[in-house]
């Protein structure tokens, strides 16, 4: 069932802005929760798709099942990092969490993945292998797509070092005609000329970067084609239970 048509938007329509921050915390985007100025794209509710399969697949698809799992994480030493998703009240909190939990595969795993339940045939814990798969696999193609370049990956905003201050460069070294050396000749000047350090470091966000055209339509591929070749199992998992 799809609901909220107040804020479906058409992708193929040119907008400026993203709409008001709305949504249910625990499945917003980072850009959702963050309040980015950048347009939203399908990729929002591709993140949000991702986060809602691992709610559920976490604490359960139906009544029987939650209970069941209510029991199991009561046992845990370490409380459920998918909670954080939850319970913190701000939003930037959130995205916060998100973004430590969504880095690389191998924290998502260790942190969410893993909670998942996987069931023998005579035990009484659901099995929810299939939602596994999935989830795992649009991790990959949203977060770690080998089709684009690195710099798209991952979560945590980096460091971009290829901008040196306009004093950096001087002082490195400058040509006869007292500009800066040539070495530099062709590189971008940052703004400010009164920092000593080399680099003139920036915040790059990989959630900004992939609403580029050509990175988004590649990922976007990919997620559509990883959702195609779980949706038998997986979909059939949450039929065969669904939720109330």
């Amino acid at each position: 069932m799809l609901i909220d048509f107040d804020c479906a938007i058409d992708p193929n329509m040119e907008r400026v802005a993203r709409p008001e921050q709305t949504g249910t915390k625990p499945f917003m985007s980072v850009p959702n929760l963050e309040g980015h100025p950048e347009q939203r794209t399908e990729l929002d509710d591709w993140e949000s798709l991702l986060y809602v399969l691992c709610w559920i697949a976490t604490f359960g698809i139906n009544d029987k099942d939650r209970s069941i799992m209510a029991e199991m994480h009561k046992g845990n030493e370490v409380p459920l990092e998918i909670a954080e998703w939850h319970t913190s009240r701000k939003m930037v909190a959130i995205a916060v969490k998100k973004r430590l939990h969504l880095h690389d595969l191998q924290s998502f795993t260790d942190d969410i993945f893993d909670r998942f339940p996987i069931s023998s045939e005579d035990s009484k814990i659901p099995d929810y292998r299939s939602l596994q798969s999935l989830a795992v696999d649009l991790y990959r193609a949203m977060f770690q797509y080998p089709k684009v370049d690195e710099k798209y990956h991952g979560a945590r905003k980096r460091k971009d070092d290829g901008v040196l201050s306009k004093r950096s460069m001087y002082k490195f070294g400058s040509s006869k005609d007292g500009g800066p050396h040539p070495l530099f000749k062709n590189m971008t000047m940052g703004p400010s000329d009164s920092t000593d350090n080399l680099m003139k470091p920036k915040a790059v966000d990989p959630f900004v970067l992939r609403t580029e055209h050509s990175a988004k339509t590649k990922i976007i591929k990919g997620l559509k084609r990883k959702l195609e070749k779980h949706a038998k199992p997986a979909i059939g998992r949450l039929a065969a239970d669904p939720p109330k």
